[in-house]
């Protein structure tokens, strides 16, 4: 059964799916977070092995220069001339020579180098925090000042150090899609298993799991497999357990009705014969004889109509032999003159007339309780009935224009469940929509024949 209610179910419970992450997003964002932070750890520890590198640089170019350019002030006669040149030169490779005041602290830092390829944040990291400096006196008035120069450094530590970046970040992007793949590959079988508990959910018993390659997902599979084939075989024996029952009630119903038509029915013809006959005699009966007799033969008569509306409702007259739309008919227009301030259409099909009697039988109970029901609790004005012949599947629509209900808030008694019963016995499928103050509407799509 697939009703209004189970489809606004269903469609909260797929809501409630999509908010939350499934499994593999779940194992890929750990994946992510994990791998950018190696590649965050291998990038910190490079640049932090370039910074340490360049600094060493500094402080050892710095030192040999001081130790050069003292030398050669002192082997030169005119040391603050030889200062002079030296200073001329200016910038050299991790350095950079000036002549300065002694007492001079703050002087300029070199000049950047006008190549310099390293990217800006590459460089901030990178950067010594102090820059090694010495200062060689080559004057009462006058020092030559020797500052180290990381730009070129940085430089050659940028290209030395780039490759080993996008290698990371190459590792890392191809990382995560190989990740990505294997991850949706092996959760194949989870999807697969997924779907078919949805399918068990909708009472396809006999969906069946494949073997998996993955030890297991293959347990899982055969536990799953031997539940399904448990839960069908007890789904058969359930529905041949409730054919078998509406079978005996629909058999009972028919010979009850019959031994009322051929016991009772006659056993009343008989004594409103006798009561006719009785009041055939007129004047030679006693005092009193002939109204007992007129008692007797009203009586018997409406005895006889309660027997012929009981015999109605235990087997529809004319499904037998006439058919269900002749049947169905019949009953509707009884239905008619018992509720005259109800408009009751029925729209048929002569086509119908062809269905056999034990399907036949179904869909008159069907619409039978639909109609009971509708004029028990709807308090409706009309009600159609529409039934159509479409290839090998019989189309069921009962619309009213009643009270109506909450399908979702409405606990189905016995009228629903045995209209339900009914169908899903036959293999088809019953929907019932239905708004408080806005009718009801109940769809019924059942097959033809059924095996």
């Amino acid at each position: 059964m697939s009703s209004h209610s189970s489809a606004h179910q269903s469609a909260g419970e797929a809501r409630a799916a999509r908010t939350r992450l499934r499994l593999r997003q779940r194992l890929m964002i750990a994946v992510t977070l994990l791998l950018a932070l190696v590649l965050g750890a291998a990038a910190w520890l490079a640049i932090h092995n370039a910074r340490d590198a360049i600094a060493e640089e500094m402080q050892a170019s710095v030192t040999l220069a001081a130790d050069l350019v003292e030398n050669s002030i002192r082997s030169d006669g005119e040391a603050l001339a030889a200062a002079r040149r030296l200073a001329g030169i200016g910038h050299l490779r991790h350095l950079c020579l000036s002549l300065v005041a002694r007492d001079n602290r703050s002087a300029p830092p070199c000049e950047p180098v006008a190549n310099a390829s390293a990217p800006r944040w590459f460089a901030a990291l990178t950067r010594p925090a102090t820059l090694p400096e010495r200062r060689l006196a080559v004057a009462p008035d006058y020092a030559v000042r020797i500052l180290a120069d990381p730009d070129d450094e940085i430089t050659e530590a940028w290209q030395d150090t780039r490759g080993l970046l996008a290698l990371l970040i190459v590792f890392y992007l191809a990382t995560i899609a190989v990740v990505y793949r294997l991850f949706g590959r092996a959760l194949v079988p989870v999807r697969r298993i997924d779907a078919a508990l949805a399918r068990i959910e909708h009472g396809d018993y006999a969906i069946r799991l494949p073997r998996f390659a993955l030890p297991e997902f293959d347990g899982i599979a055969a536990q799953f497999n031997h539940m399904a084939a448990t839960l069908d075989a007890a789904q058969k024996e359930n529905r041949r357990l409730r054919e078998h029952s509406l079978r005996i009630q629909e058999d009972e119903r028919h010979r009850i009705a019959r031994e009322l038509h051929d016991e009772l029915g006659q056993s009343l013809t008989a004594i409103r014969a006798d009561a006719a006959g009785i009041l055939a005699r007129g004047d030679k009966l006693p005092a009193g004889v002939a109204e007992s007799a007129e008692v007797i033969s009203q009586v018997a008569g409406r005895i006889y109509d309660q027997t012929r509306l009981m015999m109605r409702r235990l087997r529809p007259p004319g499904l037998d032999e006439l058919g269900l739309d002749a049947a169905l008919e019949d009953h509707i227009a009884n239905r008619q003159r018992s509720h005259p301030g109800v408009a009751l259409s029925y729209n048929g099909d002569e086509q119908l007339a062809g269905i056999a009697t034990p399907i036949a039988i179904h869909i008159f109970r069907l619409i039978q309780e639909a109609l009971t029901n509708a004029l028990r609790h709807g308090a409706p004005t009309r009600i159609d009935i529409d039934l159509a012949l479409s290839g090998h599947t019989v189309h069921v629509d009962i619309r009213d224009d009643g009270h109506g209900f909450d399908v979702n808030g409405y606990r189905p008694g016995l009228g629903l469940s045995g209209m339900a019963e009914r169908i899903d016995l036959l293999g088809g499928h019953l929907h019932i929509d239905s708004r408080c103050g806005h009718g009801t509407h109940i769809h019924a799509e059942i097959p033809r024949s059924h095996s």
